[in-house]
C-alpha cells in the first residue's frame, strides 16, 4: 500500500469507468468456466440485473441462474449478494448457498452469510495502480464503476510482467 508522501504518475479523485460485459463474461468464462462441477456460465448484463447463467453436471447437467440486483464495493473489496437463485427451473433456498462454499475457487472468491459472495479486485488491478472502489453499477452491457481517490505510475517492465488477471495462483 502506498503512503501519502509516495507521488504517482497519475492521480485521481474520483474516476468513472465502464467495464464491458462482453469482456468480462469471457474472462469469467476462461477463468471458471468448465471447473467441476460447473459445467458452463454466461453473464448477462441487463440495467439494475446481473443474470449468471450455466449449467452445473451432478449425474446430469442441470441447468441454473442467479439474478444480481446489486454489487457493493469499498476500497479493493466487493461483495455480491445473490438474488433469486433457481436450478432446473426451480427457486433454490438462500440457506442452500453455504452448500456450494467449499467448492468456490478460493484464491478468487469466498462465501459468507447472508448468501453473498466476496471478492478482492486486487489481483485484476496492475501494481502500478492503486484504485478505492466506491460504487458499482450494474447497467445494460456491463458495469459502471467508480473509483475514489487513486492513482497511476508508468508501467515498468517488471511491474508488466507480474501481472496476470487469469492466472489461479496454483501455478
Amino acid at each position: 500500500m502506498r503512503t501519502e508522501e509516495q507521488v504517482q504518475f497519475v492521480t485521481w479523485d474520483q474516476l468513472e469507468v465502464r467495464v464491458s460485459g462482453e469482456k468480462l463474461d469471457a474472462m469469467v468464462r476462461t477463468m471458471i468456466g468448465g471447473m467441476p462441477p460447473l459445467e458452463t456460465v454466461r453473464l448477462r448484463f441487463f440495467n439494475g440485473l446481473l443474470r449468471v447463467e450455466g449449467t452445473i453436471r451432478k449425474f446430469i447437467a442441470v441447468p441454473f441462474s442467479v439474478d444480481i440486483t446489486e454489487i457493493r464495493a469499498a476500497g479493493t473489496t466487493v461483495r455480491v449478494p445473490l438474488g433469486t437463485v433457481s436450478a432446473a427451473g426451480f427457486q433454490i433456498p438462500s440457506i442452500l448457498f453455504g452448500l456450494i462454499r467449499n467448492r468456490l475457487p478460493r484464491d478468487l472468491v469466498r462465501y459468507e452469510e447472508p448468501a453473498t459472495l466476496v471478492m478482492s479486485m486486487e489481483r485484476f488491478l496492475p501494481p502500478f495502480i492503486t484504485a478505492d472502489l466506491q460504487k458499482i453499477w450494474i447497467i445494460d452491457g456491463g458495469l459502471v464503476v467508480i473509483l475514489g481517490r487513486g492513482g497511476a505510475d508508468l508501467p515498468t517492465e517488471a511491474t508488466l510482467g507480474n501481472h496476470d488477471p487469469t492466472r489461479t495462483g496454483a501455478d
